[in-house]
């Protein structure tokens, strides 16, 4: 039998990238709510009770107000799947990010927070270091991102489609972005990373880099060391590609953010300078689909016991 899904939120960018890929998921059936009734509370309990499973595709405050229209459902109430930035650091939630977590962890969550688009580009590069010890959880870390312009949703696409908006611009000047928490928090850091954040003129696609200095590593680690715990920790992970920069190569040699788009795959490169004791860790994806909705449904497939790339790219 099928699985009963509700999308809250089905209208956003978010909504609509995941109502697209689950309307082909051969295991999955869609319950609709009318357009009138989308605000309703009555109307979406309903339909979450209905479910089996409700994802959340909403702004944090009115996430934070589904979770509670859920509860009212009691015994009915269904697992949750939210993709909002407002429960992501609960104890109480599974943080989405199977490529951390056991994945017999999703078979019994209840209630699963989505990681944001940078934070899980910032995370699969600082975890392995933290986790092996190569670097302190006390290291002063910076981060940079850049993204296609469809993370900031339809506010952000309008603006795009103005011929006299900006090609490029830097955000989150007040080294206090939204993401910061939860990168902190999921990878026991003691210090907040520097982040700085950039959006282009492209739709969809993302790069998050961090550059490390020799003398960030412990003890007597190596560059090679930083490549091995990553390659060891990733190895099992059907989205993580390593050192596979050639997919967004162009033929003038420039390290490009929106090739790796319409897919849940992850690639993670590695850029070294030995002479000057320099590295650069990236990570290249699909803001909607690794960042946001893919990653959504890779969760999902793994509560049901799903395959895990089931329907996805």
């Amino acid at each position: 039998m099928k699985k009963k899904i509700f999308i809250d939120g089905e209208e956003g960018t978010t909504g609509l990238e995941i109502y697209k890929k689950l309307s082909v998921h051969p295991e999955i059936q869609i319950l609709k709510i009318k357009q009138k009734d989308r605000k309703d509370p009555v109307a979406r309990q309903n339909l979450m009770e209905l479910s089996d499973l409700t994802f959340l595709c909403l702004p944090d405050e009115a996430s934070k107000q589904a979770v509670n229209i859920a509860k009212k459902a009691g015994a009915n109430c269904p697992i949750i799947i939210d993709s909002s930035s407002a429960h992501r650091v609960s104890k109480d939630w599974l943080y989405g990010l199977p490529e951390l977590s056991k994945k017999n962890n999703f078979l019994n969550a209840k209630k699963i927070s989505v990681p944001g688009c940078y934070a899980s580009g910032a995370t699969v590069l600082i975890n392995p270091l933290i986790k092996n010890s190569i670097v302190s959880k006390n290291s002063t870390f910076i981060i940079n991102g850049i993204s296609g312009y469809s993370g900031g949703g339809k506010k952000l696409i309008n603006h795009f489609k103005n011929k006299n908006s900006e090609p490029f611009f830097y955000y989150g000047l007040n080294l206090n972005h939204k993401h910061l928490p939860e990168i902190k928090y999921h990878n026991k850091l003691k210090k907040t990373p520097i982040f700085l954040p950039s959006v282009a003129n492209f739709y969809k696609g993302m790069i998050v880099s961090l550059p490390i200095h020799f003398e960030l590593l412990n003890n007597n680690f190596k560059f090679k060391d930083v490549e091995n715990a990553i390659r060891d920790q990733y190895a099992n992970c059907k989205f993580v590609k390593i050192k596979s920069c050639n997919n967004s190569i162009s033929n003038q040699g420039f390290f490009r953010p929106d090739k790796v788009i319409n897919t849940n795959n992850l690639h993670i490169n590695i850029f070294v300078n030995e002479k000057n004791n320099q590295m650069v860790l990236s990570s290249n994806f699909d803001n909607l689909g690794k960042g946001a909705s893919s990653a959504a449904i890779q969760c999902m497939n793994l509560v049901f016991g799903f395959s895990e790339d089931l329907s996805l790219n």
